[in-house]
């Protein structure tokens, strides 16, 4: 048994596993729900499962129905470690675990304890919402699969401010290789802090749409940067370059883009 825990450990401590993170996630959460519905495993065994399946929070997931059946198996106050830790992981789960409500509902009247772990973790439930998990949205970032790393970044601007804790995922994700997916991070990143100056990071994200094939991406690049202004400087030379584009439109941009980001800075009063 230690192994199983040795791998969980492994997993939650971020060291790199064989598996695609999303994948790795699915697998221990699977594992751990298999020993949790094990009623051979010492009670100790199967609550340290339970707690596992807590840490992974929504990323989780696959693992409610497991939950809720072993919740339902259990009556009165039998094994209410596990009762009590079952029902502050389902309300760690956020929207999935919406279908837990009806088991939270039957298991109440047990124990004190129980009780009031039932209605946090119900308020918890009922409080998520898919657009406002941000941690699983931040966790989606980092999916093999384009479209769901796309996805997330499309909804972590749409909720802007709230999601600044994503900011770090969304400026890691500056650098993927889908062009869509680098798009919609750098309009999360702008959606989120509309207020705040532009990294370095994000205005080389944006000056690589200046080398887009497609004129129009280049022309919406360097209208971008120009707006940003001086903090833009460090791509002046990119810019500059493009007062040579065949395209009339786009020389234009990067001609007021250039003078904007090489302006010097207003005297001082």
């Amino acid at each position: 048994m230690r192994a199983w825990f040795l791998g969980a450990g492994v997993l939650l401590l971020g060291i790199s596993p064989p598996l695609q993170a999303d994948e790795a996630d699915d697998q221990l959460a699977q594992r751990m729900a298999a020993i949790v519905r094990d009623f051979r495993q010492p009670l100790a065994t199967r609550v340290e499962a339970v707690r596992t399946l807590e840490k992974l929070g929504p990323r989780a997931a696959v693992a409610v129905n497991d939950l809720v059946t072993v919740l339902n198996r259990l009556r009165g106050s039998e094994q209410e470690p596990l009762q009590e830790a079952i029902v502050e992981a389902l309300g760690r789960m956020g929207t999935k675990a919406k279908v837990a409500l009806p088991a939270l509902a039957r298991a109440v009247h047990r124990t004190a304890d129980l009780d009031l772990a039932i209605h946090n973790s119900t308020a918890a439930i009922l409080a998520a919402s898919d657009s406002q998990d941000i941690e699983a949205l931040t966790f989606q970032l980092t999916s093999r699969d384009a479209s769901l790393r796309l996805r997330a970044a499309k909804a972590l601007g749409d909720l802007g401010a709230v999601a600044r804790t994503a900011i770090p995922a969304l400026t890691q994700v500056l650098k993927d290789t889908d062009h869509d997916v680098r798009r919609a991070a750098i309009a999360a990143i702008r959606a989120i802090e509309p207020n705040a100056v532009p990294s370095e990071a994000l205005i080389r994200a944006i000056a690589e749409d200046l080398r887009d094939p497609d004129p129009n991406r280049r022309l919406i690049a360097a209208r971008t940067l120009g707006q940003i202004g001086p903090a833009a400087a460090i791509v002046a030379p990119a810019l500059e370059a493009l007062r040579a584009d065949p395209d009339a439109d786009v020389r234009r941009a990067a001609a007021a883009a250039f003078a904007r980001v090489t302006a010097p800075p207003p005297p001082l009063p």
